[in-house]
């Protein structure tokens, strides 16, 4: 039975020096794990693994004389569960037998909902994660334990897409796929109330009245379809909103993909803005949570869905953002202007080649899926000191690799270093204690492909891979730092490090979730029925030529405009 891989992970390194923890999201599981040896500390909802108890005879199912295994939760004191349904795992129901038929169960599964998305406060008091099924925000408290403890739970009205903390991380940014940006507190506040419902809305009920007329109604079987909903006298239910607080910022007439927020320093004061991309290969730049109905301006030049938008911690001025051209572009975002792009040829179209699965794709087929900024703070006394970490890494979807990028000052994009993997990246985290990068991979499909299953079980030891940064620094003879450079120029280069070990070696069967047989994740589309979930951005991408004018032919000849959009 394959084992669901780690789709979102998290690094989190509390400010009191104690141990740094890895989240890891396997479905509806969050796993936390010790990043100094391996261990997994803590399982939230708690799993369940087989104990084996002696058997009194031969009579027992198994017919060995031992009893059928049950299970057993593995529970932590002070955890709370991640939905309303945790403890309605799954629900077996065997019906009567009829003449003739075999004898099957039949198990009628409550799932839990997958986690899309996990960030963490900058104390690693709070880890804040977003579900899928359900539209949840869920808030948890970290203990120096690493135990997760769920405080708040809210459900949007809209699935999410993105979900950012302010600059204070007193609130957070949600972006919706239907193109809405909200803020909410990061913890609800006590004192709120919605607001009064005025006598004539009481019943949340009003009369429905047809927007026809004999005027604009011609034929008779139309005529007689408004007549009787005159008589009917139908009733609607007013809409009711969420019940927390929850503001509306700005919305995108297109679908939203990523949201980020920053702040500059504009002479005495401190200026936010909110930045946003869309469907439709716009960025917007808008004032901040006062004014975000203020566009400022927009970053332009794609040619394609924007995908993913990053704001190095080293340059609030320079945005750099991925789309599914595939490209990578850096802009001065207060001004619009166009820094420098990255359309992956050369030697690094040369390393694309080598690892995808071209009968699955082509390379224009191919989408930025995250860009990681790689920046620690470092001491005096450091070797970096002299020259810190500033690079990118870059995960295209569906890929077993990593690009890495260093960022110059004038915004310029440098390809730094091609990372292979054993199988398509799904997640990064920087470590800022360790100096490492942490990668979740995908150990269901073939390297390069989302759709086909591998035909043999991927060893646990494929679920995360490590690597760590080495500085090529020397010391002379009076004990001066200086730099060895490597043929190409760089000095910095990234290396396997011993990490992944320590993880996967922790990682057991019963610690993750179980997924179907091999086909049962077959899929005759982009993607297999997991790929569903682990990807998703090639279906932004808008039809073009003979598939867009069938497209249109199809909505012409009545097919229902909410099916011709994949998404």
């Amino acid at each position: 039975m394959n084992q669901h891989p780690f789709q979102k992970i998290c690094c989190v390194q509390p400010v009191n020096d104690e141990q740094p923890f890895l989240l890891a999201a396997a479905g509806p599981v969050i796993s936390t794990f010790n990043l100094r040896d391996g261990s997994i500390l803590s399982q939230l909802p708690p799993m369940e693994v087989e104990e084996a108890t002696e058997g009194d005879g031969p009579s027992d199912a198994n017919g060995d004389g031992s009893r059928p295994s049950k299970r057993r939760r593995i529970e932590v004191e002070g955890q709370a569960g991640l939905s309303r349904n945790e403890s309605e795992d799954s629900v077996e129901i065997i019906s009567e037998r009829k003449k003739g038929e075999r004898r099957k169960p039949k198990v009628e599964s409550s799932k839990l909902p997958n986690i899309t998305h996990i960030i963490a406060t900058s104390d690693a008091a709070r880890a804040i994660t977003v579900t899928a099924e359900d539209k949840c925000i869920n808030v948890f408290s970290v203990s120096s334990a690493g135990i997760l403890t769920l405080q708040s739970q809210r459900s949007m009205p809209k699935r999410l897409c993105a979900i950012v903390l302010t600059p204070d991380e007193k609130n957070l940014l949600v972006g919706d796929k239907f193109g809405d940006v909200y803020i909410l507190p990061l913890h609800p506040s006590k004192d709120w109330t919605p607001s009064k419902v005025g006598k004539a809305d009481e019943g949340l009920k009003q009369t429905f009245t047809p927007s026809a007329t004999e005027l604009t109604v011609h034929t008779k079987g139309n005529l007689e379809a408004l007549r009787q909903q005159r008589e009917q006298k139908m009733t609607q239910t007013k809409k009711e909103g969420p019940k927390f607080e929850l503001k509306m910022l700005l919305g995108h007439v297109s679908l939203l993909t990523d949201v980020a927020v920053n702040e500059v320093q504009d002479g005495l004061k401190r200026k936010q803005y909110i930045l946003t991309a869309d469907r439709d290969e716009h960025i917007r730049v808008s004032r901040g949570i006062t004014q975000a109905h203020v566009i400022e301006g927009y970053c332009l030049g794609h040619r394609e869905f924007v995908t993913k938008l990053c704001i190095p911690p080293w340059d609030s001025e320079i945005l750099v953002a991925g789309s599914g051209e595939p490209s990578l572009s850096a802009y001065h975002w207060r001004t619009g202007r166009l820094l420098d792009k990255e359309i992956f040829k050369g030697a690094v179209g040369m390393d694309i080649s080598t690892v995808l699965d071209k009968e699955e794709r082509t390379e224009d087929r191919l989408a930025v899926s995250n860009i990681w900024p790689v920046h620690f703070t470092v001491s005096g006394n450091s070797p970096y000191a002299r020259q810190p970490p500033r690079l990118l890494l870059v995960a295209l979807e569906g890929l077993p690799m990593l690009l890495s990028y260093s960022l110059t000052d004038q915004g310029e994009l440098q390809h730094h270093q091609t990372l292979q993997l054993g199988g398509n990246a799904l997640d990064v985290t920087i470590g800022p204690a360790l100096w490492e990068a942490v990668v979740s991979i995908d150990t269901v499909h073939k390297p390069g492909s989302m759709r086909d299953v591998g035909s043999e079980e991927v060893p646990t030891s494929d679920f995360f891979e490590t690597f760590e940064l080495f500085s090529n620094i020397s010391k002379d003879a009076d004990g001066t730092d200086q730099p060895v450079e490597l043929p190409d120029g760089r000095e910095l280069r990234w290396e396997r490090s011993s990490l992944a070990m320590l993880l996967n070696g922790a990682i057991t069967v019963s610690d993750n979730v179980d997924l179907p047989s091999e086909d049962g994740l077959k899929g005759k589309g982009t993607y297999s029925v997991l790929g569903e979930q682990l990807y998703g951005l090639e279906n932004l991408r808008k039809k073009r030529g003979e598939q867009g004018i069938e497209a249109e032919e199809e909505v012409e000849d009545g097919t229902p405009v909410g099916q011709e959009s994949t998404t």
